[in-house]
Parts: structure tokens; sequence; C-alpha cells
């Protein structure tokens, strides 16, 4: 086991970052020291932070390297004599190799950073073309129940709704239901698309909608 193992093993994320100053709910909620958080969003937990504003992400000894802007290999140091670990360091551990070390730790955590803003991107359009399916379900029972559905009909809004609707019910099954390679091909593809038609389906369904109120009242 190496220092980075042990120093992770023996002390938690959030036991660490509390000592050097940050204030955590009972909530696990703390403003973030990265960025200008004036309302608490970062989690963090025994093993991880992750700040849902600025996407600071790591654990114990990334904390500590990220808040004095040291290397990896220093902050782990820096925790064993801060918090009287009495982890031996092996010194004849060679600058070459700590800045490996280092590298490959900034790019596992790199990696981790990547997967997180690909999940919140995934879930945040998810609930966007959900919401989109239930407008367009609204927009639809408005004009049935219209008392002149002719004269929404006719209208490019309603054309527009019912070409798209299908494509929508598409992008939530591979959302929802697609293998990892299935939504990454989809985020390649289309992930700049998926706002603007989001954009246009809530200005046609308002638009059928407001025509509905109009014919009824």
């Amino acid at each position: 086991m190496n220092i980075f193992e042990e120093v992770k093993a023996r002390v938690s994320a959030r036991h660490v970052a509390e000592n050097y100053g940050l204030k955590v709910g009972r909530n696990g909620m703390a403003c973030c020291p990265f960025h200008n958080d004036k309302y608490p969003s970062m989690k963090i937990d025994d093993s991880h932070y992750h700040c849902f504003g600025c996407g600071a992400h790591g654990d114990a000894i990334g904390f500590v390297a990220s808040m004095f802007g040291l290397g990896q290999y220093e902050a782990a140091c820096r925790i064993n004599e801060d918090f009287n670990l009495g982890i031996c360091v092996d010194a004849s551990i060679s600058e070459a190799e700590q800045a490996e070390i280092s590298r490959q730790i900034r790019k596992k955590k790199k990696i981790t950073e990547i997967k997180d803003r690909f999940g919140i991107w995934k879930k945040t359009k998810t609930d966007d073309l959900l919401e989109c399916e239930r407008l367009i379900e609204k927009a639809e029972k408005a004009v049935m129940d219209s008392p002149d559905p002719h004269v929404v009909v006719i209208t490019g809004s309603f054309v527009y709704l019912m070409h798209i609707k299908a494509i929508v019910g598409y992008w939530l099954d591979i959302l929802c239901f697609g293998t990892e390679e299935e939504t990454k091909e989809f985020f390649m593809t289309n992930g700049k698309e998926v706002d603007r038609i989001v954009a246009n389906i809530k200005r046609a369904g308002n638009d059928i909608l407001g025509r509905c109120r109009k014919a009824v009242g």
C-alpha cells in the first residue's frame, strides 16, 4: 500500500476538509472554497467531494492539493504530517516518480469529472425531454377538447408537435434505457440539437395552449 492509499484509508475526505476550515452541514453540504459560493453547493462524504457549482471533484488528497496549490504527493505528505498518521514515506522516490504518480492521479480525476459532467447533462436533458413530452400531450388534449379544434390544428405549431413527438420519445428511450455507448453516441450526434428542439417545443406548445384558451374564452 502506497502513501496515497494509506492516507485515504486512515482519514476521510470530510474529516480532512473540516480540519482545514471547511464548515460542513449535517447533510454533508458546504460552501465550496474553490469559487465564490454564496450557498452550499459542495457535497462531501467520507471518500470524495463534488461541487455542483464549479464542478470541483476529488478525494481527501485532491482537496488539500487544490486548497494549498500542492502536487498530489506533497498533499499526501502534508496530511500525513498534519494528522500525525505516522506513515513511512519512502524517501527514495524520485521526483520523476512523484510526478508520474501525480500525473496518473490527475488523469483519473479528469476522467471522473468528465463522467460526472456527462451524468449531469444526461439527467438534465432527460428532464427537459420529459417536460416536453408532457407539454405535447397537454397541447394535444387541449386541441381535442377545444370547441373548434380545426382553428388550432391548421397552425404550424400543432403540425410541428405531432411531427416531433416520435423523435422525443425515441430520444427518451436512448437516454433512459440505452447502453452507455448509445447514450455517448447520442451526446456526440444530438447533444446540441436537444436544446434547440426543447426550445421549439416549448414555443409551439405554449402557442397552441394560448390559442385553445382563446377559443374557449
